[in-house]
């Protein structure tokens, strides 16, 4: 069994994900805030690519069911009823609704892993639960980064490389070079994240606009033990 780790989602092709378990990892913060708002109570969250798509599935929806959550470029899109800090995505708002969800980064990447044996949604906030499940049946296992545009991420390669750490120790799995790389650099990092991600671009980028609480939030690890898994229907439930 070997784990894989993937870079951004637009290098996510068909003959990587072919028969894998996968993991998809937007820690800063779509992934985020797809694990809490199911760990609230959200009924589903529907990923898709465009805004245009976000609104038009709406309207097959009950009114009061569904809400709209998701950013573009970090901003929330108008219109919209949530935006992309897993803070937002709080019980009292979130407990029985769908939400349809759309980013510049997470949802792309989750779209572009549909082909894989199974698609799970993983951050720092889940991700030994996710790695047992991933695990469970013995296939190969690619953990996608997300990414910012098509670069590499800090934050998403850190998330990815504590998974490979625990599908390596706990379950046996043979790196690939790069997800070699990624472990090495998680735990040279583990003992403060904050401090290994303050010179990134992107971290630097939301700090900028605010969101340390965001920051602060999203780096919290094993905090739940649930695993939103993406089902054939579109939908991401638990």
């Amino acid at each position: 069994m070997t784990v894989d780790v993937i870079l951004t989602a637009g290098d996510v092709a068909y003959d990587k994900v072919k028969n894998k378990n996968v993991a998809v990892v937007d820690v800063f913060r779509a992934t985020s805030v797809i694990v809490e708002a199911l760990n609230n109570g959200a009924r589903a969250v529907i990923p898709v690519v465009n805004v245009e798509d976000a609104l038009l599935m709406q309207e097959k929806f009950r009114p009061g069911s569904v809400l709209l959550g998701g950013e573009r470029n970090t901003v929330m899109i108008d219109g919209f009823d949530l935006d992309n800090s897993p803070r937002m995505y709080k019980a009292s708002v979130v407990s029985g609704k769908t939400i349809i969800f759309t980013t510049t980064n997470g949802t792309r990447a989750l779209y572009n892993a549909r082909e894989a044996a199974s698609v799970m949604v993983a951050s720092f906030l889940n991700f030994s639960a996710v790695c047992a499940a991933l695990a469970r049946d013995g296939r190969d296992v690619a953990v996608i980064c997300a990414g910012r545009n098509d670069n590499f991420t800090a934050e998403d390669g850190l998330c990815a490389g504590a998974m490979v750490g625990v599908l390596a120790l706990q379950y046996g799995y043979e790196m690939t070079d790069i997800a070699e790389v990624m472990q090495n650099m998680y735990a040279m990092a583990a003992d403060d994240l904050r401090a290994r991600l303050v010179t990134t671009t992107h971290y630097r980028d939301i700090s900028a606009r605010g969101y340390d609480e965001d920051i602060r939030f999203c780096l919290q690890r094993d905090i739940y033990d649930i695993v939103p898994v993406y089902s054939d229907k579109g939908e991401i439930v638990l």
